[in-house]
């Protein structure tokens, strides 16, 4: 026989949502700086796509420039418009710093020479050419190091220069965290410019708890502030109130395969390149490996190389 609920079922019930656990979601150094480069390159992107495509065109156009023939890193692989502005970029960052004259009354060289010398690609480095490029920790340990370059050696040089400076690039922060994969993965972002109970609908509301470092705290809310000024962009402000958001923005799986090439001795023919890619290892844990090899090694071509192992 079957019989009605009764108004004490619907309590027992609803005794279930209660003694459901809130699920955590910890934002850590590595949940917020992937969080971060996540939101920082797709934010880029649209700014490349269109303004600063338009300033690289126009200034390569009355220079007589044309784009480089090099191998697309990063990103700039995704999309057609990505890859003319890296091309035309590149280009521009070999024309020598003599012929400025041709273009410093230029309003889209003005505005392009802003955005390559701006601190939030670390210390502009103002050699012989024309676009600056920025000398960040990483940078600055790669230098350091050479030629003994590892991983444990790079990271905790870059990690000094950071921690030793003010400066607050998306390199210096994934120097700050001490974690490769994390500076490996912002790193490749920037290259042109140097991640239940069945039967119930009901699902707690998570609980964002922040465990990210005070110095990189402090110092990704200057990159922040810089990085809005300048292209008038709202990124959230790094914060526990913002935990949330950054959790949101962490793509772990997107920065798999990413490749980037970091350094080159040129004190052999012919020239070999070092590179750091972003894998797995056994465990299906995030690894960063090194390696040389004469040619430029992409994101693209890491990845494609990477699909045909597995």
């Amino acid at each position: 026989m079957r019989h009605s609920a009764r108004p004490g079922d619907a309590c027992r019930y609803a005794g279930i949502h209660i003694a459901m656990k809130t699920e955590p979601r910890v934002v850590d150094n590595r949940v917020f700086l992937l969080g971060l480069d996540e939101l920082y390159r797709e934010t880029m992107k649209q700014h490349e796509r269109d303004e600063l495509l338009r300033c690289a065109k126009d200034t390569a156009s009355v220079l007589a420039v044309a784009p480089a023939d090099v191998p697309i890193e990063g990103y700039y692989a995704e999309e057609e418009q990505l890859t003319e502005y890296f091309r035309l970029v590149r280009a521009l960052q070999r024309v020598p710093k003599l012929r400025e004259p041709e273009v410093h009354s230029l309003d889209t060289y003005k505005r392009l020479k802003q955005v390559t010398a701006s601190p939030i690609f670390g210390p502009p480095f103002d050699g012989d050419c024309l676009l600056a490029s920025g000398q960040d920790s990483l940078s600055v340990a790669l230098e350091t190091t050479f030629p003994e370059w590892n991983i444990g050696t790079i990271m905790n040089t870059a990690y000094r220069c950071a921690l030793d400076s003010g400066e607050f690039s998306l390199v210096a922060l994934g120097a700050l965290s001490r974690d490769s994969v994390v500076l490996a993965a912002v790193r490749e972002s920037v290259v042109l410019y140097a991640m239940a109970v069945g039967g119930c609908a009901f699902i707690p509301d998570p609980e964002y708890i922040w465990q990210v470092d005070d110095i990189v705290e402090s110092r990704a809310r200057r990159f922040v502030e810089t990085f809005n000024g300048l292209f008038d962009e709202c990124l959230p402000e790094p914060s526990r109130d913002n935990a949330e958001a950054y959790w949101r923005a962490f793509k772990e799986w997107k920065i798999v395969g990413r490749c980037v090439r970091i350094g080159f001795d040129d004190s052999v023919q012919p020239i070999k390149h070092y590179h750091w890619a972003i894998d797995r290892d056994a465990k299906h844990k995030l690894i960063v490996k090194d390696f040389w090899d004469m040619d430029i090694w992409t994101t693209q071509r890491y990845r494609a190389e990477r699909e045909s192992r597995y």
